[in-house]
């Protein structure tokens, strides 16, 4: 689970007490990231302080079936991070680097004006309107625009709610909420297959946001057009505000 693994680490972290046993783990994992392939669940205990077992209690707390699973979870997670391009150059200073950016992202700008699908825009933006509530589910980079959201449509009276986690809140299942997954790259869909299944089998109108236009979703779509794939969460940022727009010009006529 390539995104899940941070994002549960700074749950942990920003919920527990520091000297509470999964703070400790939380804290040491999240520090030495890179070493964790390569070592093993005592020396992990060793450092933490703590015993075998609470290791491998915490790992299945946080949705792995065992430390190899969680090891894995480590390895793609960095993977990740070295994958992920960069937009600034370090060899260019700093003027440069901010007109190249600008021109970039005025390049992205007009090809998603060209090439959005403004139908399910609308269909999407009704639907946000006609439910009660909606509820959101994200990991990593995702998660700062879901709380963009959260603060947005809270201001416009809007109920919505973030689930970080598993996915496994009862009133989930309220017919009246609508679900919202917001996935920059489609990641979630290739590691977190469990929680996308559950999200599937549930009957609440489904909609996904992402920029990968190859993901399999049998629900409910949006696909935001890039060319820039290192642009893709500033993408995703510019059609979120075009929505958040869109939804205050109707607030007045809910």
């Amino acid at each position: 689970m390539i995104i899940m693994i941070d994002s549960k680490l700074n749950d942990i972290l920003n919920s527990y007490d520091c000297n509470d046993s999964a703070y400790v783990i939380s804290d040491y994992i999240k520090k030495n990231m890179k070493e964790i392939p390569v070592r093993s669940i005592g020396e992990v205990a060793e450092a933490c302080f703590v015993s075998k077992g609470q290791i491998s209690k915490f790992v299945k707390k946080i949705g792995y079936e065992s430390y190899f699973d969680f090891k894995d979870a480590c390895i793609e997670y960095l993977e990740a991070q070295i994958q992920k391009k960069q937009i600034f150059r370090c060899e260019i200073i700093l003027e440069k680097n901010v007109a190249t950016f600008t021109e970039q992202y005025r390049k992205m700008l007009q090809f998603i004006e060209k090439k959005l699908d403004y139908k399910k825009l609308n269909q999407l933006i009704r639907s946000i309107l006609q439910h009660k509530e909606i509820y959101l589910f994200a990991q990593g980079e995702a998660r700062s625009i879901c709380q963009i959201l959260q603060i947005e449509l809270g201001n416009l009276m809007m109920p919505i709610g973030i689930n970080n986690t598993d996915f496994s809140r009862n009133f989930c299942y309220d017919k009246d909420i609508m679900i919202l997954l917001i996935s920059i790259n489609g990641r979630s869909f290739v590691f977190n297959k469990n929680i996308i299944r559950k999200i599937l089998s549930m009957s609440n109108e489904t909609w996904v946001i992402t920029c990968n236009q190859d993901i399999v979703f049998p629900k409910n779509k949006l696909i935001v057009p890039t060319e820039d794939g290192a642009l893709n969460e500033y993408a995703i940022r510019f059609v979120i505000d075009i929505i958040i727009a869109e939804l205050k010009k109707c607030q007045p006529e809910k």
